[in-house]
């Protein structure tokens, strides 16, 4: 902690070494964008969802009434328009060599019923002619700004594709005119795992240390392709209380994620694909957690081990003003890294979840500052019993699928 206190004074210190006026404001600019949007929605049955049912992650396990028939099967409709965005950049400063800007973004799926502001982006970014440094809220680098699924829902490729804006510095060199190494520094916020104390981000915080990031990509103008690393460590308990009374807890959970990608485009043509595998990732609003290891009834002390899952999906779009498009996305659970023995934590239901799959073909109009578009969803989970003999698989599955009908129209500015 020493250290990092000296550094920041230094840093301070080196910047008031300048002369007056080394920042300088040239030609500054605020520019609006974002969209009114409105969107009916058809569910055939309940699904684990967020943001009141805008975006839908997959079909509930079936609960069954005393005459054996399914609770969750129930349909819905709803007309939303809290998916309306609105955003500000501002550029035009410059500091020696490097550009200023910022950007802020809101939109308004922050409350339950009720429409609420909600942050989306706010960051500030300093370019220099080979290099980025980028400090504040944003897309996680595991999300891959350049590759994600040109879907009509707002779920963005959910649960096959990662979706998560947190706190973070992210810095990227221009290894060449082609090539980019990317490292961050994240820390969760309002994205953040489940544990003893339910979802929070102080899980990561007790850990202290951030969610570390490293990626490489390489693009031309058919061509993007790329790799990363991921790795986080959470503390899901400060004090434990066993027979002998209550100790403070340190025990730590770490885990890895590793991923690549591609996409291909060539006039109205894109294609794109992306592999991840993860532990841990619920952060990211993906089927996925962790599970007690062992319990020191004494002490209460308890280890921890993660459920380790594969996603996959890729998506095909053709067209400009008409657009048409097929998204399709699986994922595996593959079991915990060793024998639990409960509870487990994490998005709901992941440790039951034995395989998830999407078919979504959509249909777009646009025309200028002007989009209509329909989209058709199939959801397929298959739920099973959690063997704790068998690092966690998922026996005797049965599936589950939910039907998704979107309608949405929009104006964009």
């Amino acid at each position: 902690m020493y250290k990092i206190t000296l550094l920041s004074v230094l840093i301070f210190l080196s910047f008031n070494t300048f002369p007056q006026g080394f920042i300088t404001a040239k030609n500054i600019k605020v520019d609006l964008s974002g969209f009114v949007r409105n969107d009916f929605i058809f569910d055939a049955r309940r699904n684990l969802d967020a943001s009141d049912q805008l975006l839908e992650i997959y079909p509930l396990k079936p609960v069954y009434d005393v005459k054996g028939e399914d609770i969750n099967s129930q349909p819905s409709a709803k007309l939303m328009n809290t998916f309306s965005r609105l955003g500000t950049t501002f550029s035009g400063l410059e500091m020696g060599k490097s550009k200023i800007s910022a950007l802020i973004e809101i939109d308004f799926t922050g409350g339950i019923q009720t429409p609420t502001l909600r942050l989306r982006h706010a960051y500030t970014l300093i370019n220099w002619p080979k290099s980025k440094l980028l400090v504040g809220r944003t897309w996680h680098p595991a999300f891959i700004e350049k590759v994600f699924p040109m879907v009509l829902n707002e779920n963005t490729g959910l649960p096959f594709q990662v979706f998560n804006r947190s706190p973070q510095v992210r810095f990227t060199y221009n290894l060449s005119s082609n090539f980019d190494f990317i490292a961050a520094a994240v820390y969760q916020f309002d994205y953040s795992n489940t544990g003893p104390s339910g979802k929070t981000y102080h899980y990561q915080r007790d850990a202290v240390v951030p969610n570390m990031h490293g990626q490489i990509q390489y693009y031309n103008q058919n061509w993007v392709l790329g790799a990363g690393v991921d790795w986080k460590s959470v503390q899901p308990r400060t004090s434990t209380t066993g027979a002998s009374g209550t100790f403070v807890a340190k025990e730590k959970l770490n885990t890895w994620a590793a991923l690549a990608y591609l996409k291909y485009s060539k006039e109205k043509f894109v294609v794109m694909a992306k592999s991840m595998y993860g532990q841990n990732v619920c952060e990211n609003l993906l089927p996925s957690g962790y599970a007690v290891a062992s319990l020191n009834p004494l002490t209460g002390a308890e280890t921890y081990t993660p459920l380790n899952h594969v996603y996959n999906w890729i998506n095909a779009v053709y067209g400009k003003t008409w657009q048409v498009g097929m998204y399709v996305g699986y994922l595996k659970n593959m079991g915990t890294s060793e024998n639990p023995i409960g509870p487990f934590y994490g998005m709901s239901g992941s440790s039951e979840i034995d395989n998830i799959y999407k078919i979504s073909p959509q249909l777009i109009y646009n025309f200028k500052n002007f989009m209509f578009g329909c989209e058709f969803s199939w959801t397929t989970a298959g739920y099973g019993q959690t063997d704790l003999k068998n690092k966690g698989k998922v026996v005797n599955v049965e599936n589950v699928t939910n039907f998704r009908n979107m309608i949405s129209i929009a104006y964009k500015f």
